[in-house]
């Protein structure tokens, strides 16, 4: 796939088909992936890759914990507090994605079946979970994230959707429950892979992208 309409045609994928990823297709994917650039060649990304009746098992124990509103203890902090201007993007996504989905404003039982359903990571049959090095720096974070971008473009080239969910660390006892995550390290986020389900309204549904002179400024170019 040619890598401007990579770029421009990756999302997130919010339903996934339950059809299972072949392992070598995953493990193509992340040989690519450590390619990724990192800080001084640092490479300090680890990852635990999870499917099956082991991810399954994490989902619905996820899901219990949410719906006896037990608190969500991530190992890294998450945000609370955006701009003006982020904020309002956060709202309008969130809009946006509701209204593609069906869901009234006021539907509360619709919103929570929504978290739920995110907690189950919209299907997919397989999740990366991205850990670090405890006391790591906020390079390492950086790179992390340079990485797991670079995932969601070579699962694309496979036919592929992700969908790159903090909610899928909200409650990382239940994933040390079900797989050997080393003490020393943290998790920070998880990817979701799987095969879009095409025909569903959350697959269709795109963000808006903001306009080149919001991000970008000039000096000494022509």
């Amino acid at each position: 796939m040619d890598v401007k309409n990579a770029v421009v045609t990756r999302k997130s994928i919010r339903a996934f088909r339950p059809d299972p990823v072949p392992k070598k297709v995953i493990e193509e994917i992340m040989e690519r992936a450590l390619w990724a650039p990192s800080w001084g060649n640092t490479q300090p990304w680890n990852f635990t890759i999870v499917g099956g009746t082991t991810l399954e098992k994490i989902k619905e124990d996820s899901v219990e914990l949410l719906q006896n509103d037990a608190p969500m203890q991530p190992e890294h902090e998450m945000p609370t507090e955006f701009n003006e201007v982020q904020t309002s993007r956060y709202r309008d996504l969130g809009e946006a994605l509701f209204q593609a989905l069906g869901i009234d404003r006021g539907d509360k039982e619709a919103r929570k079946l929504h978290l739920v359903n995110m907690t189950r990571c919209f299907g997919a049959p397989c999740v990366a979970y991205l850990h670090l090095h405890q006391g790591f720096n906020p390079y390492a974070l950086m790179d992390g994230g340079i990485i797991l971008q670079t995932i969601a473009l070579l699962a694309l080239d496979q036919g592929l959707g992700t969908s790159i969910l903090a909610r899928t660390v909200r409650y990382p006892s239940v994933i040390r429950r079900h797989v050997p995550i080393p003490e020393d390290q943290v998790l920070v986020m998880g990817i979701a892979i799987g095969y879009p389900a095409e025909d569903h309204p959350a697959s269709q549904f795109r963000s808006k992208r903001g306009k080149l002179e919001e991000f970008v400024r000039w000096a000494g170019t022509t």
